[in-house]
């Protein structure tokens, strides 16, 4: 059957053809000028259908998604709600690798096995856990860090945060096989819409005490200082509220298992809680907090015991007088107390500082001071006084890539036990450091 668009066609070659004569325009030619037209018509409704199919099946792919929640259609179409929430998720981190020569100390972990027989590997770690960097000419991972972060806003209030952590890092924080991987913080968080906004944040958190952390490429040094180690907890399990009182004060309150230990489970009824105050400036700051709770693995305490209480006041001040300088000064009071555990003190105060020479090159150093009552460690009967010396050099390679290197010195000034260089005898330790760390 031949459509209008075929009649009138061929209606205008007639018209066309008529004055060149009848010769020209032959019923044969009439004939095969309208078989192509026919067929051309079959093409297009072909074309037509498919065109309508795969607009249904789009239209039903498109529903599916729909009622899965996993798209929304919106002033500029049809968007994957999967491919806009990582847009607003950061990922960040940064690897660390580094070699240690240790000039002085014979209580290195891959020293002799005991007996004088140095082919007796010492399988049992000798220095303190609290140094990541024990044995004396190694190369050694220190750090695989993988943070994601979705933090909460006014438009999107929900929010979550994670650290993975692998290397020597991970092994210091862990216990059992070596470097099995470490949950260092995993949280999820709500904006609530109160006063300026409270950040409400609950799981496995960080501690907002102290300047230093475990991430290497925050820290002024390579090394942890003994201040952070020794006497800060590092991470919580919990709940804190976080909010601005004003443009530069800001508020902390948690509450959370216990003060030191952190097992994501609470071994008893008890729990610990803290608060912290900020003020901060154009050019400096000041965080004020402490926590107090429960504490059944310091030094004198008993777990089977009900009163055995830790408590740790920090104090910690940042400066940034100039663009080329940088520093802090962090001071912590531990002390135990309760019916069921000696009471004894422990003080630390640790200042650092960096210098940039250039926009590439910086020198730093830090120096601590630490003492101990004798009842804060177990088997000694007198008070202990530590120091550590650290300087470091850093010099950024490219975009991301920095190399630094640093020399770092302990001393025991007192006390009648090892509790902090090793085991070995020795009250002195030197350490020189070389690593190489890339951030993004």
């Amino acid at each position: 059957m031949r459509s209008n668009l075929i009649t009138a066609i061929l209606g205008s070659a007639s018209l066309f053809v008529a004055p060149l004569g009848a010769s020209a325009a032959s019923d044969e030619q009439i004939r095969l000028l309208e078989q192509r037209m026919a067929e051309m018509e079959d093409r297009l409704e072909a074309t037509s259908a498919e065109l309508n199919e795969e607009k249904k099946q789009s239209r039903q792919q498109r529903d599916l998604l729909e009622s899965a929640g996993l798209v929304e259609e919106g002033d500029e179409g049809v968007r994957s709600r999967v491919g806009s929430f990582f847009q607003m998720v950061d990922l960040t981190g940064v690897v660390a690798s580094s070699y240690n020569y240790r000039f002085i100390d014979g209580g290195d972990n891959d020293g002799s096995g005991g007996a004088g027989d140095d082919s007796v590997p010492n399988v049992g770690g000798i220095n303190d856990p609290f140094f990541t960097h024990k044995n004396a000419d190694s190369f050694q991972l220190d750090q695989l860090w993988l943070t994601l972060d979705k933090a909460p806003t006014e438009e999107s209030r929900a929010g979550f945060h994670a650290d993975f952590v692998w290397g020597e890092t991970a092994n210091s924080q862990s216990s059992g096989t070596r470097d099995p991987g470490l949950l260092y913080t995993g949280y999820v968080s709500y904006l609530a819409p109160i006063g300026n906004g409270v950040r409400i944040d609950a799981g496995k958190l960080a501690t907002v005490l102290g300047a230093e952390v475990l991430q290497t490429n925050v820290n002024l040094n390579i090394t942890e200082g003994v201040v952070f180690q020794k006497l800060q907890p590092f991470t919580h399990s919990g709940i804190s509220a976080t909010t601005q009182l004003s443009d530069n004060v800001g508020l902390v309150l948690g509450v959370v298992n216990e003060v030191y230990r952190d097992t994501s489970v609470s071994v008893d009824r008890d729990k610990a809680g803290y608060a912290q105050l900020r003020f901060s400036g154009d050019k400096a700051g000041i965080n004020i907090g402490a926590i107090v709770g429960q504490d059944p693995t310091s030094a004198t305490c008993d777990s089977s015991e009900d009163e055995c209480n830790t408590s740790v006041f920090d104090i910690t001040a940042t400066f940034t007088p100039t663009d080329s300088f940088t520093g802090w000064i962090n001071f912590d009071w531990v002390r135990h107390f309760g019916d069921n555990v000696l009471d004894s003190d422990k003080y630390g105060i640790a200042t650092a500082g960096r210098f940039a020479l250039t926009d590439a090159t910086g020198i730093g150093g830090r120096f601590e001071y630490l003492e101990q009552d004798a009842g804060a460690i177990s088997g000694s009967t007198k008070d202990q006084q530590y120091i550590t010396a650290t300087g470091t050099i850093d010099h950024a390679l490219t975009e991301g890539l920095v190399l630094r290197g640093e020399l770092r010195y302990d001393r025991e000034l007192e006390g009648d036990s090892r509790a902090f260089i090793s085991n070995s005898g020795d009250r002195d330790s030197l350490a020189a450091i070389a690593q190489m760390y890339y951030a993004f």
